[in-house]
Formats: structure tokens, sequence, C-alpha cells
């Protein structure tokens, strides 16, 4: 399995939502770019995608931008990743009848996957980066 480049920035996208979920103020596509290192014009499709899914809403008018429609703990890497991948492997690598005996494996590789994709949050991430960027004495 790959993670696309649009699955990427759609995550770096997300995370810099959810650095400023607590201002409530929307973040331009513009904004979110720059921070971020994303493309703009790549930006925003996936930001209609994610719009889409119930990851983020926009706010119009001249103050508008986007913002997240759910709070950071409620979002998932696997909300995103199907957001923007679709389901974790699917189709199958192949489906030809020779492949019924690994058909099984992969498809409990990828209940694994979803597994773990689930179980990391947006704010678990901010919070383990947030951790790692601490300086002790």
């Amino acid at each position: 399995m790959n993670i696309s480049s649009r699955c990427e920035y759609a995550c770096r996208a997300v995370l810099e939502l959810a650095c400023h979920a607590a201002t409530k103020q929307p973040l331009t596509v513009e904004q979110i770019a720059a921070q971020r290192h994303v493309p703009e014009k790549f930006l925003v499709h996936i930001l209609i995608q994610l719009k889409r899914a119930g990851i983020v809403r926009s706010v119009r008018g001249a103050k508008g931008g986007y913002l997240l429609a759910r709070a950071p703990e409620e979002i998932s890497l696997l909300d995103i990743v199907r957001a923007i991948d679709g389901p974790v492997l699917t189709p199958l690598p192949v489906t030809d009848t020779r492949s019924a005996d690994t058909a099984l494996a992969w498809k409990e590789t990828a209940l694994g996957i979803e597994h773990i994709l689930q179980g990391t949050t947006v704010r678990g991430i901010l919070d383990r980066a947030a951790k790692s960027s601490m300086y002790y004495i």
C-alpha cells in the first residue's frame, strides 16, 4: 500500500487546521499551503474532497477559508485516507481464481492497516509532535 502525495498533502492541511482550531478563525488555502509546503493548485481540490467527507468545512466571505468540521480527536488518519485515496487495499491486488488462497491474507492485512489508521487521530499526531519537540534540561 502506498500513500499518495495527495493524501500526504491532505494530512498536512488537516494538521494545520487542527493547530489553529482553538482560534476558530478560518485559514485560507494560501495560508495552509505556505505553512505546510503544499502546492496550492492541489490543495484546493484536496480541501473539496475533505469537505465532502465531513472533515473540513468552508467559510465564505472576505475573512473566509477552512476550519475543521470535527474536533481533532474525532478525526483519524483512516478518515483522511478514505476521503482522498478510497478504501484500503480495495480492490485486492489480484482477483483471479488462483488468488483465493491469498485473498484472505490480503483482507486481514487491510483490516490491520485500517485498525492502526483508525487509532491514529489528528490530536494524537499533534501531541506526539509536541512531545518530540520539547527541550529537556
